[in-house]
């Protein structure tokens, strides 16, 4: 899959040499592999620059539309959220691989909670196992590769891997398709997100998610001084801000380096 990358170098040099490493390519490489190129060329051929670089790139994929219920030759729509890496390369040759998602928007409309939290004299909030959960999750996560030499010989697809994580985080959230999977909190589902891709994915290291609560709370305009207004039964609901909670947790191997 060939990728977009917005350049934003300091200066009119440094995008044009983005620009020649990116057409040196061969063939097409992820977003992490062209990283590297350009980490590694900046720390071996100018001495001006310190002991390592950092290259960050973030790409706003975009999609095929589909008119009529056919996939169109040549229209694209832009998707919502951001495939993100940042890569440090040193002149030894040490490196950091991190790739993200952001933006990536996520919704039930039902099979969630908000139960079993720690309550006390300052508690207001009731519990409940029937709500709407919304979230946008912002990802990251780190590849266990410490050093160039480390890199497979055969190259890895970093490209296929990104989107087999998208994929493990949101089958996770949802859960089957037919009968879904309960959350008793955004607290926990963020947790065995985290933990599935770890599970499935002996070739990273650590993962950090990131999830914001998006509430959409059921309007009710009955009350004991109108009672004549209307009472919604749960099919009219406002999206807000307030109440508002940010989970972020960060999971990793017993053996691996945060």
């Amino acid at each position: 899959m060939a990728g977009r990358f917005d350049l934003q170098g300091r200066h009119g040099k440094s995008r044009v040499r983005v620009y020649v490493k990116a057409k040196e390519c061969t063939e097409v490489v992820s977003m992490e592999e062209f990283a590297v190129i350009l980490g590694r060329h900046f720390t071996s051929l100018y001495p001006q620059v310190g002991n390592e670089a950092t290259v960050t790139i973030v790409e706003r994929p975009w999609e095929r539309v589909a008119v009529d219920g056919k996939p169109h030759s040549h229209g694209f729509k832009l998707g919502s959220e951001k495939h993100t890496t940042e890569v440090t390369v040193k002149k030894s040759g040490s490196l950091l691989i991190n790739s993200g998602i952001q933006g990536y928007s996520l919704l039930k409309t039902t099979q969630s909670g908000f139960e079993g939290f720690v309550r006390d004299r300052y508690t207001l909030l009731p519990e409940t196992r029937e709500r709407i959960v919304a979230t946008e999750v912002t990802a990251w996560w780190r590849y266990p590769f410490e050093h160039i030499s480390q890199l497979p010989s055969k190259p890895f697809c970093f490209t296929q891997r990104y989107q087999d994580v998208k994929k493990v985080l949101a089958d996770t959230f949802f859960g089957p398709p037919e009968v879904g999977v309960y959350s008793p909190s955004v607290q926990n589902t963020l947790y065995l997100m985290a933990r599935e891709v770890l599970t499935r994915f002996p070739d990273i290291a650590s993962v950090q998610l990131r999830m914001p609560n998006l509430h959409f709370l059921p309007v009710n305009l009955s009350g004991k001084e109108n009672p004549g207004l209307v009472k919604f039964a749960d099919d009219v609901y406002m999206p807000t801000d307030e109440p508002h909670g940010t989970i972020e947790a960060t999971l990793s191997r017993a053996n691996s380096k945060l």
